[in-house]
């Protein structure tokens, strides 16, 4: 039914049908209004969202949208109306639309909108777009340590209108700091005449506005909460992050790693970046890869004499440079995605030995099973020189083993040394694996051969 839905909107967004678009509007939830967007033309665009009556609608597509397509929604949307759908909007969210507006845009919303918006748009934004703070909801609900259940129950029914989700109450001491949690399910359980500081858990998981999204995404993953609180250096509760923006941080580090990975930097959209800035984001990486070429080049020059008398060697290159880079690739991918998921650490002293023990066996077995399929080709290919199949079954065995060791190593190690290791599946690892295979390659031959 959502996909139908969809389709609908698509549909009568491109005929300009604005009765029955807005029909089909009023009666489908933001969500796919959202996902409508994203397949549509801009005028079309443009034309969905001046269709939404409901403003609550209107703000959760336009949170919901794509970041390049939500600009220019923005571009083109009349300033009373941007400023009565921000007021609709939840803080964190509105706070990150607002800083994507242009400075002298931004300085009227920010003069337009209600005093209590402002003030908690401008504490969001003055902390680095991802960091905790940065992606935080200032309204959560808390209470006193000295209230009890009946107590909280009551002021949950005064705040709800403004609390964004609640999953859990925050209780504060004297000196307003975050002394304990109590989930819902508790509050709502025990007598009305409880205390909270006799049923909360006062053991709470926090962290601070600075710390990386990363990190939030990973405590929340690692300890399935719905929220983490977020306080400052006399532990006072700033804000907190809900589960929602950690969704969003986790897609959002998805993307970013995958650019990273091939190389093309934040090059996400292709009509939001210019050709040059676009060959300027892939040339370091791609400058790598030739200097690397290079370097090939002249380490299989040095293996000239035996290419003379044992041409056939030059045919199998491909084939060893090729199982080695992709083994050492799956390899780096599988370490990138244990250092995103805590696993591994920067101290060495989680997993690492397992990681690196578990790829080493998987590349001997890959190594055994492409040993035997090549060295039984050869053999039967070349009967009269058995050496020859020999010696490239046991330099493949070799060269995957070793990429899959470099392929893990190299990700942890930059890790160690404070880098992203998502950089390392490029041609750190490549041309790493292509080195190190061309000596294994030759040298093997070379001593099996006699060449």
């Amino acid at each position: 039914m959502p996909d139908t839905r969809v389709e609908i909107i698509r549909r009568l967004a491109r005929k300009g049908a604005g009765p029955a678009l807005e029909r089909a509007l009023g009666k489908s939830r933001p969500q796919d209004v959202a996902t409508a967007i994203a397949h549509l033309a801009p005028a079309e665009q443009r034309r969905v969202l001046a269709g939404i009556a409901d403003l609550d609608d209107a703000a959760t597509v336009l949170s919901t949208v794509d970041d390049v397509d939500r600009v220019r929604l923005v571009a083109h949307l009349d300033f009373e109306r941007l400023v009565s759908i921000l007021e609709h909007m939840e803080v964190d969210d509105e706070a990150d639309l607002i800083a994507e507006l242009p400075v002298e845009l931004r300085e009227r919303v920010l003069e337009a909108i209600s005093d209590d918006d402002q003030e908690h748009v401008e504490d969001i934004m003055g902390w680095p777009p991802d960091s905790a703070g940065g992606i935080m909801q200032p309204l959560a609900f808390r209470c006193s340590e000295s209230d009890t259940c009946r107590d909280a129950i009551s002021a949950l029914h005064e705040q709800a209108e403004d609390l964004e989700m609640v999953f859990y109450l925050y209780v504060e001491n004297d000196q307003e700091q975050l002394v304990g949690v109590a989930s819902l399910r508790q509050l709502l359980t025990h007598a009305p005449s409880t205390a909270l500081k006799d049923m909360m858990i006062s053991d709470v998981l926090t962290v601070g506005p600075m710390t990386d999204q990363e990190e939030v995404a990973r405590i929340v993953s690692r300890y399935d909460l719905l929220a983490l609180p977020v306080v400052d250096e006399h532990r006072r509760l700033m804000g907190i992050v809900t589960i929602d923006d950690v969704l969003d941080v986790i897609q959002e580090e998805a993307v970013e790693d995958m650019l990273l990975m091939a190389g093309v930097g934040d090059e996400l959209d292709p009509a939001d970046t210019s050709v040059i800035s676009a060959a300027r984001q892939r040339i370091t990486w791609l400058l790598i890869t030739l200097v690397g070429g290079i370097g090939m080049a002249e380490l299989i020059g040095v293996f000239e004499g035996a290419l003379e008398k044992q041409a056939v060697l030059a045919g199998f290159i491909p084939v060893i440079l090729g199982m080695g880079g992709n083994v050492g690739t799956q390899a780096a991918t599988i370490a990138v995605r244990n250092i995103a998921t805590g696993h591994l650490g920067t101290d060495g002293t989680r997993g690492t030995a397992k990681v690196l023990f578990r790829e080493t066996r998987v590349g001997l077995l890959l190594g055994l099973f492409f040993a035997f399929s090549l060295g039984t080709y050869t053999l039967l290919r070349w009967m009269d020189q058995p050496m020859l199949g020999a010696a490239i079954a046991i330099s493949i065995t070799v060269t995957v083993v070793a990429a899959a060791a470099i392929g893990t190593m190299v990700p942890i190690t930059l890790n160690r040394l404070g880098a992203d290791p998502a950089v390392a599946t490029g041609p750190f690892v490549t041309t790493g694996i292509d080195a190190v295979a061309i000596v294994i390659y030759f040298g093997t031959c070379v001593a099996m051969l006699g060449l």
